[in-house]
């Protein structure tokens, strides 16, 4: 069950997986590749077999050792010298020249002691049944999954580490290979962490045709309690990583493997103490926009894909890379959508089964709906005719309500210092289902009605003639909602700052510096008790408002709000935007131009569809802004707790919370002497930029997560959703967090995760918007409109391919957004 890359069958695809025999054939070639040994598929399925003897699941349960397998596993490990090794995953139908399998089943590098390995080892293996895994398969056609071979070699502690294709990955040009590298492990490049240098090579004769710098701003290495990431001097991010002596070296045993294999190579390698590391090599089994691509021919998606398209653009835009403690919240508000999707007659995935998360913390979207029956689907009609017999003009009445279970539940946690554990646990409960029954009333009151009533308006300007002429936003000019209130509060407070001669602090200081001197002057304490204000009426406003716990709103984190203020100021005093503006969009009076056109009969069915559009709008805005009110009380006794768990020992800093599951929580609140988390919590910290990458390729994000690096031709035109019509021209600026706003400035491109209503007040600055998730009819499409500036959404990656100051051309109108440094900037001679 255990193969040594230098044993002769080691070759074998069928024992030692794709992966495994690439890299015994490469030490056959004399190729430099780390020591190491295959545990063989063999090994796998009898664990399979065993499993199945005692019922089990495959993926649900570790898979049984097989006899004997423990003892084998650790006296190869002894015989390497037990270092810290690398453990891979290497399917049978890895790394084929149809299909690569890239990513998709399980790496744990930093494996160190025995124990940590046969953990790693259960991993990989498990990793045969992950969903994602099987998505690629379904949608390759593939039948069945193939058994699992482990490859287990020492771990290298690279100086600059990346990939090498031996041609270009776009054109697929012969005789023109690209280097990408940068520092630390090469996981930065191939995850997409980094951006790294980029070199194109020619084989015939060797030489360097480009070099271009990339930013390099962070790199991960291993650490003792695992892999870490720091961040890059900026003297090593101002110059390149690999010399030309050491391009040509890698060029070199790129041309040999092409030339022994007979195709063009996929290489991860590094460079350790100045020699080169072959880590991996594989055939390249595409290349983009080339006619004979091997990626499937786009054609008409089917209805249950679509649907499913539909359910990882929504999440990936409500819920950005959520933390283990958000997951039971998450599946909460999972349970109340599926519920009223279950009454029309539909067959919504289970909450558990849409949202999973692993042992290291990392959590991953499986959008694959479950059968659907059309007879269920008769209860369709009757489910959407009681939405629309709602009345949205009870809102204020409806509002009225939640609000007095709000203060009574508000009253409960005002004593949380006071109260038992299970009164806690109880009243988190009760924070959580009370957002839970408020997003139930969203979809069924406001959200369902709002498509319909959105349909009837928009045919009604086509009847006008205006049709494309007339937007959803157009509407809403000037209506008073909790969305356009809280940012009119914002503006006031800005206005207040500047007359109060606050101005030039704030934004000299910066926001936290700026609040924690506020109350030593008469001007500043002036201020202080509005804000305080301010702070009572819309405080609850998050930068994620699904994310239950990792989420911060304003009145917990002031300076996100003061951040917000900055943006608002700097925008006063932009004398123009720095941006060139093509296909400006325009304003019509929408109302009377509407009612002027159309037949006399309809004006007043026009009148009525407006009305109700805007009730149903400001329904729509005030439920989600009483959604984070409910969650920004679970959060208080959330704190209460994590400051429990702090004081006895269970944890260190009262943040870590957040990394734990909703159950690890409970129980360590119940029994804190029995439960120890520190390694829990650390080996969750590390894994966290592996659990946003994990995230966004279950999102749907995973061909733009491997162009970062390791596709490293880094296409100049990003494609979209074309969500607000005009192009425009600017520096793009990459805000991730709400903690980043103060960093925007007046005329750049906001290139963003998401957005949601906290980010509105950075449109009122912005040249145009970029963001990985998203559509036309999302938040930052509706807001991007209003304030007439281009945005593409849904552009995969956009916040690890764009680069933070980078020139880009954003056309909202065709869904493009264009790298202009990448084209315009010299190479490095």
């Amino acid at each position: 069950m255990i193969l040594w890359l230098d044993d002769a069958e080691a070759s074998n695809r069928s024992l030692t997986g794709g992966k495994g025999a690439s890299l015994a054939q490469c030490r056959r070639l004399g190729l430099p590749v780390p020591d190491g040994f295959c545990v063989t598929t063999e090994a796998f399925l009898a664990a399979s077999r065993s499993s199945a003897v005692d019922g089990q699941t495959n993926g649900m349960h570790p898979l049984p050792l097989p006899p004997g397998f423990e003892s084998a596993l650790l006296d190869a490990y002894g015989r390497l010298g037990r270092p810290a090794v690398a453990v891979r995953s290497s399917g049978a139908d890895e790394d084929g020249r149809e299909t690569s399998l890239a990513g998709q089943h399980d790496t744990v590098l930093g494996v160190s002691g025995a124990a940590a390995l046969l953990d790693a080892v259960r991993t990989c293996w498990a990793s045969a049944f992950n969903e994602r895994a099987a998505e690629y398969r379904r949608r390759r056609e593939i039948t069945e999954a193939a058994p699992i071979a482990v490859v287990v070699q020492r771990m290298v502690d690279p100086a600059v580490s990346g990939v090498l294709f031996t041609r270009d990955p776009v054109s697929g040009a012969a005789d023109a290979a690209v280097v990408s590298a940068s520092y630390g492990l090469g996981e930065s490049v191939v995850s997409g962490h980094a951006v790294p240098d980029v070199f194109r090579l020619s084989a015939s004769p060797p030489r360097i045709l480009s070099r271009t710098m990339g930013s390099k701003e962070t790199r991960m290495d291993q650490g003792p309690q695992g892999v870490v990431t720091t961040q890059v001097p900026p003297a090593e991010r101002n110059r390149l990583c690999l010399d030309d002596d050491q391009l040509l070296r890698l060029l070199d045993i790129g041309m040999r493997l092409e030339e022994y294999y007979g195709c063009a190579q996929d290489v991860e390698w590094a460079l350790c103490d100045g020699e080169v590391a072959l880590l991996q090599a594989r055939p390249v089994t595409a290349f983009a926009g080339r006619a004979g691509s091997a990626a499937p021919p786009a054609g008409p998606q089917s209805m249950r894909a679509r649907a499913e398209e539909l359910i990882r653009a929504d999440v990936a835009e409500h819920l950005p890379c959520p933390y283990p403690l958000d997951l039971r919240a998450a599946h909460r508000l999972v349970e109340a959508v599926a519920a009223l999707l279950s009454r029309a007659g539909f067959n919504p995935p289970a909450p558990e089964a849409l949202l999973k998360g692993d042992a290291d913390g990392v959590i991953r979207l499986h959008a694959s709906l479950p059968p659907q029956s059309l007879w269920g689907l008769t209860r369709l009609p009757a489910v959407v005719g009681r939405s629309l017999r709602h009345d949205p003009m009870r809102w204020r009445q409806e509002e009225a309500a939640v609000r007095r279970r709000l203060s009574r539940l508000t009253r409960c946690i005002d004593r949380r210092a006071e109260a038992d554990s299970a009164t806690l646990l109880r009243l988190l409960d009760q924070a959580v289902d009370a957002a839970a029954h408020v997003l139930h009333d969203r979809y069924r009151n406001y959200l369902v009605p709002l498509a319909v009533n959105r349909a009837v308006t928009m045919r009604l300007a086509a009847m006008a003639g205006l049709g494309d002429g007339v937007q959803e936003e157009d509407l809403y000019g000037d209506l008073s909602y909790a969305t356009a209130a809280a940012n009119a509060g914002i503006s006031r407070l800005a206005e207040r700052m500047r007359s109060l001669g606050l101005e030039r602090r704030l934004l000299q200081d910066g926001p936290r510096p700026f609040l924690n001197g506020l109350d030593a002057t008469p001007a500043g304490r002036k201020l202080l008790a509005e804000l305080h204000q301010f702070l009572d009426d819309y405080g609850a406003r998050a930068g994620s408002p699904y994310l239950a716990f990792s989420a911060r709103s304003w009145r917990e984190r002031p300076e996100d709000l003061i951040g917000l203020i900055a943006v608002q100021l700097r925008g006063m005093n932009a004398s123009a935007r720095e941006r060139t503006e093509i296909e400006p969009p325009s304003r019509p009076a929408v109302m009377q131009d509407v009612t002027a056109r159309l037949p006399a009969p309809l004006r007043g069915c026009w009148h009525r569809s407006v009305a109700r559009q805007r009730a149903l709008h400001v329904g729509r805005e005030g439920t989600l802004y009483l959604i984070e009110e409910f969650f920004f009380q679970a959060r208080r006794v959330m704190d209460e707790i994590a400051g429990r768990l702090v004081a006895g020992g269970v944890l260190e800093e009262a943040e870590d919370v957040v990394l734990l599951y909703d159950g690890e929580m409970r129980r360590a609140l119940a029994h804190p002497t029995e439960v120890g988390l520190t390694n829990l919590v650390n080996r969750r910290k590390n894994a966290r930029a592996r659990a946003r990458e994990a995230w966004l390729r279950s999102c749907g994000a995973t061909d733009a997560v491997e162009s970062v690096g390791s596709r490293p031709a880094d296409r100049l035109a990003l494609r979209g959703f074309p969500s607000a019509a005009g192009r425009v021209r600017g520096r793009a600026r990459v805000i991730i967090e709400p903690r980043d706003f103060g960093r925007l400035n007046a005329g750049e491109v906001l290139v963003c995760p998401f957005t949601d209503p906290s980010w509105t007040p950075l449109f009122s600055l912005a040249a145009g918007v970029v963001a990985d998730a998203g559509g036309p009819l999302s938040h930052a499409a509706i807001i991007a409109r209003e304030y007439g500036i281009p945005a593409v959404l849904g552009v995969n990656g956009a916040t690890a391919r764009i680069s933070d100051g980078e020139l880009i051309e954003v056309d909202g109108s065709a869904g493009v957004v264009t790298r202009m440094s990448a084209m315009a900037e010299p190479s490095i001679p």
